[in-house]
């Protein structure tokens, strides 16, 4: 009997050491991208309801496809952040943040978002191959980006530029952290938008 209380009371003691540790460990906070920031969120640039767009695919590099939010701790060495993550993924907050934004700068709801085929007639696909896109807290964002506009169908580049933005980090939070992002974002959807408003109806 004295055995089987001891292994009782160990049992009972062994459950309340890992409440008592789970209690302690603070739940991940979840981040996503927004639409309309940074030059973004400016006036519309053109009114092209009849225009067609597919925005993706998107290349990220791999340390940047995960769930984790990752930051730079000087010129060589990345950080991932275990308690900081994205609601989805970044690819997906990417492609879903600049198909809106083109679709509201452009003035078109004919936005169709990789893989998803469009159900209308698009004109152009924007390809977007982000190279860079992280920060440090309470400093900067760079996201450096090729981006291409191809014809559809037949996929033939007509504008293939490269930008890269700086954006300011308002505080070490990591929210600010990716409201930068955002912002960084915007302004680069706000370029493509350009580029696209000076194409010829197709």
């Amino acid at each position: 009997m004295r055995i089987h209380s001891l292994r009782a009371v160990q049992a009972v003691a062994f459950v309340a050491a890992i409440a008592t540790a789970c209690a302690g460990t603070t739940p991940p906070a979840f981040y996503t991208l927004s639409p309309a920031a940074g030059a973004a969120a400016g006036a519309t640039i053109a009114s092209r309801p009849d225009l067609g767009l597919v925005v993706g695919p998107l290349e990220l590099p791999r340390y940047l496809d995960r769930r984790e939010l990752v930051t730079r701790d000087g010129a060589h060495r990345l950080v991932v952040a275990d308690a900081h993550r994205w609601g989805g993924s970044m690819s997906s907050d990417v492609l879903r943040v600049v198909s809106g934004d083109l679709g509201r700068l452009l003035g078109t709801a004919r936005v169709a978002v990789y893989p998803a085929e469009a159900r209308f007639p698009a004109s152009y696909r924007v390809l977007l191959d982000i190279h860079e896109f992280e920060g440090v807290p309470g400093d900067k964002v760079t996201l450096r980006v090729r981006w291409t506009i191809a014809a559809v169908p037949d996929g033939r580049a007509v504008v293939v530029e490269e930008s890269v933005v700086e954006q300011l980090v308002a505080s070490a939070s990591y929210e600010d952290l990716v409201a930068a992002e955002s912002a960084a974002l915007g302004t680069v959807t706000r370029q493509i938008a350009e580029r696209v408003a000076e194409l010829k109806p197709r």
